[in-house]
């Protein structure tokens, strides 16, 4: 059932003399335009920031984003720039949508921007190409003394920017304890649902950022073992199997680095799994049908494939062994065919 959302609630402010708060996305991929539709729903004024002047010209004029998502409708209160410093001048919360090795970079040329105590949410999943850092990491280096948190699924871009029901999970370190940090945050993080439950889109929180971050990444590489399977002709036993096996990956790493299992247990880590792995929507699923029938994988960016090379970094520190990245990492090096990664996959244990 689609749930309908009335755009009156930012003309009544406006009536009212009260400002829309304002709120920046940036990157117009299909999950950073999803989310500035979703948060233009729940009343934000929000920037869109891009790199593409044709894809701005599209956004403010048409309603549509060419290079994504182009058959839906976005709302016209949505606006684009390519202006980074416009984007986020005088925001109260920015959210990161770039992909994940790009970040460091983007979040640099951001933090002399942005205003003074603009919470900064980051939507990208995985974890860093080369350190193996998770994204809050990432942002603790850069954004140090603001408050920071994890945006995360699950969620298909495009029902997402049509308004349909959505759980996402928010989680931030800070909501955790009684310093005055955790009440800015917890007085944010509620601000923040009760705003996107207008969107379409109610949000689940917690302090876990580890596990959430941990379900975010893993559950790509997942998503790729799985689309093989499919990619052979396997049917759900098979999924099922590498499931379990990608659950247990998931608990392996979410422990050893501070994480809590049962945070895997809800949106962003068995919810997440259950969208990706199960769709052709999914990236990630796809790109694994094509590498187990041989073809040209999709030209499309799949984090799975970065998260499965980036995590051997916290296997090492860590000293775990995980089942499923090892597999994906030898696959997509041609050191081993589909037929014996499946074999290593769905094996005994």
């Amino acid at each position: 059932m689609k749930i309908e959302h009335s755009p009156s609630l930012r003309d009544k402010r406006i009536e009212n003399g009260a400002h829309p708060p304002l709120a920046a996305v940036i990157g117009a991929g299909a999950w950073g335009t999803a989310l500035a539709a979703a948060f233009s729903r729940g009343g934000y004024s929000v920037n869109l920031w891009t790199r593409q002047a044709r894809v701005v010209t599209s956004i403010c004029e048409r309603h549509c984003n060419p290079a994504y998502l182009s058959d839906v409708q976005l709302p016209e209160g949505l606006s684009a720039t390519t202006d980074l410093a416009c984007a986020v001048r005088g925001v109260e919360v920015v959210v990161m949508a770039v992909p994940s090795g790009a970040l460091r970079a983007m979040a640099r040329r951001i933090e002399p921007l942005l205003p003074g105590e603009a919470p900064v949410l980051f939507a990208s999943k995985g974890l860093e190409k080369g350190s193996g850092a998770f994204m809050t990491e990432v942002a603790d280096a850069v954004f140090a003394g603001r408050l920071v948190g994890v945006l995360t699924g699950p969620g298909f871009a495009a029902e997402v920017t049509r308004g349909e029901p959505t759980v996402l999970t928010l989680a931030m370190a800070a909501l955790a304890g009684q310093k005055t940090i955790s009440q800015e945050a917890c007085e944010f993080a509620e601000t923040f649902k009760a705003r996107l439950a207008n969107g379409g889109i109610s949000v689940a929180m917690t302090d876990d950022v580890v596990g959430a971050q941990v379900g975010g990444a893993l559950k790509n590489v997942i998503a790729i073992a799985c689309g093989m399977a499919a990619g052979r002709g396997f049917g759900e036993n098979a999924r099922a199997a590498i499931i379990t096996h990608g659950f247990e990956d998931m608990r392996k790493l979410a422990v050893a680095l501070g994480g809590r299992p049962e945070t895997l247990l809800g949106s962003c880590g068995a919810g997440d799994v259950f969208l990706t792995c199960a769709s052709t929507q999914s990236r990630n699923y796809r790109l694994g049908m094509a590498l187990a029938r041989g073809d040209e994988p999709p030209a499309e960016v799949a984090e799975g494939i970065s998260t499965a090379e980036a995590v051997r970094m916290l296997e090492q520190d860590a000293d775990i062994d995980l089942r499923l990245p090892p597999v994906i990492r030898a696959l997509w090096a041609r050191e081993i065919s589909p037929e014996q990664a499946l074999e290593r996959l769905l094996g005994g244990d």
